[in-house]
């Protein structure tokens, strides 16, 4: 399907991408052209609604139709009993990433198929891929809520938009394709160069985009290629995150360019918790999509504000049940009264952790990487675990000296307490991940 439309005439693709994502808004919005618009859905949301007290009822009425259709929860019935408090879901086993992955088709639930539920495959960019379903009533109330976490920032995600997908949608002529019906338009993030900004930008304006969404990495390269070339983006009301995490001086160096806050919404393929950042400075989780636990390495629930592993367990997605899922993700819980959970900070996964010869985990590298030279659009710390060698490899326009690295290599001694021996390498490009995302730090083991 794909080789089909690049061939296409650039009117053509824009007509397919229209209809492709007409039915997207269709299938995650239940929103239909000039009957049910979008932004009538969005003028209708209640925003009082992203959270209530029913987080108790939830977790039963998800245990007991896991343990009736899904063959996992099935053969393991004895070990998942309903609660009479929330407390007591620290009874029930933490289900670990292996163990869903080795039994993966046990955990979709015997009533799935094609036509009451939308399949997902994870990206696998921790290993091999998971694959399942979301029942169709669900996925649209997951959206329902990330539009509502939206409009309680003040956001209409039917005005002008710009997303930044991770999918080769330009490869020939334009740099974007144009959604007519919905006004959205969908920009490459493999174009993204010096070469090219002129084109985003003169489309940017022409259009007169109000929101930009996208990975953390692609907005901060498409800003800094902005600035670099002196061009400005007036109309931009609104920048929303995601998928990536966003570190403090990439959030920082965007909301300084565009003089807005960062929406940064955290969720995942297989349909985990979602939170979104707010203006207040913390992320808040909508207890209707799922609820999650912060645990210590021997799965002891930690105190507030110290960071711990997400354990998550979904209400959005029954027909492949998560209860009590170790995600491998990490965050900091600074309150979550009446099941209302407020988020300081979310670290990241186990696998962006370093760990240095001497044993120490550091994994806060947004404090060394806003001090790396600010001509470089593009960059990827690269290090080994327990090992002092250090790589950066960059984009920029001019070739820079390792005299330019000075402060950076300053700061990143200074927090580890090693000495690293550094190399730097100036590339044309990334080979991004599929899903074009870019990792600002890379960690082997």
């Amino acid at each position: 399907m794909k080789k089909i439309y690049t061939k296409l005439p650039l009117g053509l693709q824009n007509l397919v991408l229209t209809l492709i994502n007409t039915y997207k808004y269709y299938q995650k919005y239940g929103a239909i052209p000039i009957f049910n618009p979008l932004k009538k859905i969005i003028q209708e949301l209640d925003v009082s609604k992203f959270n209530d007290d029913l987080v108790v009822e939830r977790i039963n009425r998800l245990i007991s139709y896991a343990t009736a259709n899904v063959p996992y929860y099935r053969k393991n019935k004895d070990l998942y009993i309903p609660l009479k408090t929330v407390k007591d879901l620290e009874r029930i086993p933490i289900l670990k990433k292996s163990t869903l992955k080795e039994h993966n088709g046990d955990f979709i639930s015997v009533e799935a198929n094609k036509y009451n539920s939308y399949s997902f495959k994870t990206s696998g960019s921790t290993g091999t891929p998971l694959y399942g379903a979301i029942k169709n009533s669900e996925l649209r109330t997951r959206f329902e809520m990330f539009l509502t976490s939206l409009k309680i920032e003040g956001i209409d995600y039917s005005r002008p938009l710009a997303r930044f997908p991770g999918a080769d949608l330009a490869r020939t002529g334009k740099v974007f394709r144009r959604d007519f019906i919905n006004g959205h338009m969908l920009f490459s993030i493999y174009h993204l160069s010096d070469a090219k900004i002129c084109e985003y930008h003169k489309a940017l304006s022409h259009y007169k985009i109000e929101i930009l969404e996208g990975y953390p990495s692609t907005i901060v390269s498409l800003v800094r290629f902005l600035k670099a070339n002196k061009l400005s983006l007036p109309y931009v009301k609104h920048v929303l995150t995601t998928a990536e995490k966003l570190l403090d001086n990439h959030r920082q160096e965007i909301e300084e360019f565009f003089d807005t806050k960062v929406f940064d919404f955290y969720g995942s393929s297989e349909g985990s918790v979602y939170m979104f950042s707010t203006k207040e400075g913390h992320y808040l989780n909508s207890n209707i999509i799922g609820f999650f636990e912060c645990v210590d390495e021997n799965h002891e629930t930690v105190k507030l504000n110290e960071s711990g592993r997400l354990i998550v367990t979904s209400f959005s997605s029954s027909y492949t049940p998560l209860i009590r899922y170790d995600i491998g993700d990490y965050a900091t819980i600074i309150s979550s009264d009446r099941d209302v959970i407020k988020v300081k900070e979310i670290q990241g996964r186990q696998e962006e952790i370093f760990i240095t010869p001497q044993g120490k985990a550091f994994g806060r590298f947004s404090l060394i990487l806003k001090y790396l030279p600010s001509t470089i659009m593009e960059s990827q710390l690269i290090l080994t675990q327990r090992s002092n060698k250090a790589k950066i490899e960059y984009i920029s326009v001019i070739e820079l000296s390792i005299d330019n690295f000075e402060l950076f290599e300053e700061k990143l001694n200074s927090l580890l307490e090693m000495n690293f021996t550094f190399e730097y390498q100036r590339i044309e490009k990334f080979d991004k991940s599929k899903r074009g995302k870019l990792s600002a730090v890379k960690i082997y083991t």
